[in-house]
């Protein structure tokens, strides 16, 4: 029986897509090819590991429109329609809606009757706002697509306000190698104090990890950790890099936050190490479809803190029993949770026994799972749809 060609349309080669593109390469059903719009993008500072890579692909030539450090490019690459013309796949999943290379890839589904697949990431409680226009257009794009691939439950709402038939919705999690953050960061919590004095880290540790702009929530971060008792010693370790970092700087000077630690990017094969000295981690931000950081410190056995606008919370955050969830922008909340788990090691440890129960569910292998199903189920309701009726 021959394999079902399937075409993966996707923006950059990020590291947290491999693991899954490469399990789905490996099924026997599926023959995957991924066309990139581009290696990668200025807001990220990603190491792109190619030898990493064990499935067919494909980096589109293209312009990236609009691009800069702090806001997303949009994405013009016109010979798609060419290169899947050349591939003749039988489903194409477009990662997205946003660009206008998703644009020709729809017209290209339209023209020859290809099952078409939207995989989308966006919710309800995403800080863009849309013009009436764009909505009308997100809105027909739906109902032109033949099935919809999302990783939770933030997710699904959103498509079903803009119609998605819910019987066309395929369920892909978001993963990382949970297997990997869990056994790296258990590896450095057990040098815990020498890491932390090797660091100039001292007391509960509090961990962000992520782009250091105002989107992620950083100042309310920032006047959070300022309301926190002096009674325990605490330490907020930031790990990232971005537009507004020097700002942050500047505020934690201020104010004489000298228990402030930036480190930087860091490569996702560093970050076990400080998540193994992490006994919080904390993710207020104001808009994120998803938040794969919080996949990594769950692996971790972390508790979480976490704003209610990250896509992920739905899914991954228990409300008091694997973390807490806060109101987006509530700074008096967000202290007083942090200040919970500061002063309560023993819940600490409960709460991140939770969270790495939670995220075993959470797999690439899983994630391949779903977008193979998607692929397979779309294929198979096109061809009832299409057949004749008697």
């Amino acid at each position: 029986m021959p394999k079902t060609k399937a075409v993966i349309l996707t923006e950059i080669i990020s590291p947290y897509r491999i693991p899954p593109f490469n399990y789905l390469a490996q099924d026997e059903e599926i023959d995957l090819t991924v066309f990139f719009f581009a290696e990668t993008e200025s807001r990220r500072s990603w190491l792109v590991e190619k030898e990493k890579i064990q499935f067919s692909y494909q980096v589109l030539w293209g312009l990236q429109l609009g691009k800069s450090y702090q806001s997303a490019p949009v994405f013009l690459n016109p010979d798609v329609i060419y290169q899947l013309w050349k591939q003749q796949p039988d489903v194409i999943i477009c990662g997205g809606w946003h660009h206008f290379t998703h644009w020709l890839a729809l017209m290209y589904a339209q023209m020859t009757k290809t099952p078409l697949l939207i995989w989308s990431e966006s919710t309800l409680k995403d800080e863009r706002i849309l013009s009436s226009i764009k909505y009308k257009l997100k809105e027909w794009i739906v109902n032109q697509a033949d099935g919809y691939i999302i990783p939770g439950k933030a997710q699904k709402n959103y498509l079903a306000e803009l119609g998605a038939r819910e019987d066309r919705i395929w369920t892909a999690p978001n993963a990382v190698d949970s297997v990997f953050f869990a056994n790296e960061a258990q590896y450095y919590r057990q040098q815990k104090a020498i890491l932390k004095e090797k660091l100039d880290i001292a007391g509960c540790v509090i961990l962000y990890v992520g782009r250091l702009i105002d989107e992620k929530g950083i100042p309310e971060l920032l006047e959070a950790f300022t309301k926190l008792s002096p009674q325990k010693q605490v330490t907020l370790v930031i790990v990232g890099d971005g537009s507004r970092s020097q700002n942050y700087h500047s505020y934690t000077q201020q104010n004489q936050l000298d228990n402030v630690v930036f480190a930087g990017f860091q490569p996702q094969t560093a970050l076990p190490q400080y998540y193994g000295i992490a006994d919080i981690f904390v993710f207020p931000t104001r808009s994120d479809t998803w938040g794969l950081v919080l996949n990594e410190a769950m692996a971790a056995g972390l508790p979480i803190v976490c704003s209610d606008a990250a896509g992920a919370a739905p899914d991954l955050v228990v409300n008091g029993e694997n973390g807490y969830l806060i109101p987006v922008g509530d700074v008096e909340k967000l202290s007083e949770k942090l200040q919970i788990l500061v002063e309560d090691e023993n819940l600490r440890e409960k709460m991140g026994l939770h969270s790495q129960e939670i995220i075993a569910n959470y797999t690439p292998q899983k994630m391949a799972l779903g977008l193979k199903e998607a692929i397979l189920g779309s294929l198979q309701h096109n061809r009832i749809t299409s057949q004749p009726r008697s």
